[in-house]
């Protein structure tokens, strides 16, 4: 995996401006005080703690900027290299975690490399924020069986994912050597997905196509002709980037699918026009970009739910 190294003073400014790296990570390193750095994965700005001591190379996650400011993680930082400098083990007194700091480690360390780990984020922020303080120990199984069945009732496959995210969390935190106990998340007895197909009938389609015409943004409404005329996969289609498609030739290279494969895709010529007509974000490899051009867009259900709404669908 590729790493860019570059020294500066980490300031807001700074770090706002950093870009992500399409793969691997890039290493900012503080001019101001040696060890404190800040990470940058696909997604992820994180502090860091590195210092080598006595021979020994310490690498500490100190949590993600958002939540910590450069002055918050840095104060933080001065703390723990004055630990390890005293000879002190900074990880021996964090084996109890709260449950936020497990969430940021596994963050970090795991779901880093998922192309799932925005899916993982917001799971943890929308439904798990309250737990952020508790410690690991005090979380049960209880607790979860409880969270599973509120959310379940309602939402079956959302409420088996968070489950599962539990799962894996505490599952990290024991390999880890954070956490001793028995894995809460465990032997939950999950709702059954009911699977409901539903397609566009060809009828439908003349007033679905009005209705996307009607979509005042351009991107929202090429991610629905794309899918429509292609068949591709959601995250497929919204993680596209503009190195993915040869517009001359007509043809969408789709890197890893859900096989692990990469495939090729045609591109008729009324998306390949949609396509030429969309704005490139500076810096933003994706076709789709997200809020505020950052990354790509994440979730359309929202659009989908009104484009539906117009159409009479």
């Amino acid at each position: 995996m590729p790493s860019i190294s570059q020294r500066i003073k980490l300031t807001k400014r700074r770090i706002d401006r950093a870009v992500f790296p399409d793969r691997g990570e890039r290493m900012l390193r503080d001019t101001d005080l040696p060890g404190f750095a800040l990470r940058i994965t696909k997604g992820a700005k994180t502090f860091i703690v590195e210092k080598r001591v006595k021979r020994r190379l310490w690498k500490l996650a100190i949590g993600p900027y958002g939540p910590l400011t450069p002055e918050g993680a840095r104060e933080r930082a001065r703390d723990l290299i004055g630990k390890l400098v005293r000879g002190e083990d900074p990880l021996q007194e964090r084996r109890e975690l709260s449950f936020g700091e497990l969430a940021d480690l596994y963050l970090e360390r795991y779901a880093a490399r998922k192309k799932s780990i925005r899916n993982d984020k917001g799971v943890i922020d929308n439904h798990l924020s309250e737990w952020r303080t508790r410690r690991l120990s005090t979380i049960t199984r209880r607790d979860i069986a409880l969270l599973h069945a509120r959310f379940g009732k309602d939402h079956p496959i959302g409420a088996k994912r968070i489950v599962a995210l539990l799962r894996t969390m505490f599952a990290r935190a024991r390999d880890w050597g954070v956490f001793n106990g028995d894995n809460p998340a465990s032997r939950i007895q999950m709702f059954p997905e009911v699977t409901r197909d539903r397609f566009v009938h060809p009828d439908e389609l003349p007033r679905l196509f009005l209705a996307l015409k009607s979509e005042p943004n351009p991107y929202i409404q090429t991610v629905f002709v794309v899918a429509l005329l292609t068949g591709a996969r959601k995250t497929e289609i919204l993680t596209m980037e503009w190195s993915h498609l040869d517009l001359k030739q007509r043809i969408w290279r789709v890197p890893h699918t859900k096989a692990g494969r990469s495939h090729v895709i045609p591109l008729p010529d009324p998306l390949v026009k949609l396509l030429r007509a969309l704005p490139r974000i500076q810096d933003n490899p994706y076709v789709f970009p997200g809020r505020h051009g950052r990354h790509h867009l994440v979730n359309v259900f929202k659009s989908w739910t009104g484009l539906r709404k117009r159409a009479g669908l």
